[in-house]
């Protein structure tokens, strides 16, 4: 399992880092992305859907602070 914090990063910037990480997995491998921007809980798991990624969930773990764990998928 791989994590990766973008805390303190705005739009666009926690999808394009989640982008480039999901680029160096392997399918199956699970990737989480923690982010206290609001849209990023929106933006990443709609890109990684529609790039045959899947979505496991989208979690609020606190006031501002999201988990989105998302497994590749056997494409980029």
């Amino acid at each position: 399992m791989h994590r990766l914090d973008t805390q303190g990063e705005i739009c666009p910037y926690p999808l394009v880092m989640a982008q480039r990480e999901v680029k160096k997995l392997q399918p199956g491998d699970v990737l989480i992305v923690i982010s206290d921007y609001p849209l990023a809980a929106e933006n990443i798991p709609r890109w990684a859907a529609e790039h045959g990624h899947r979505v496991v969930r989208v979690e609020k773990v606190g006031d501002a602070l999201w988990e989105i764990e998302i497994e590749k998928g056997g494409v980029s």
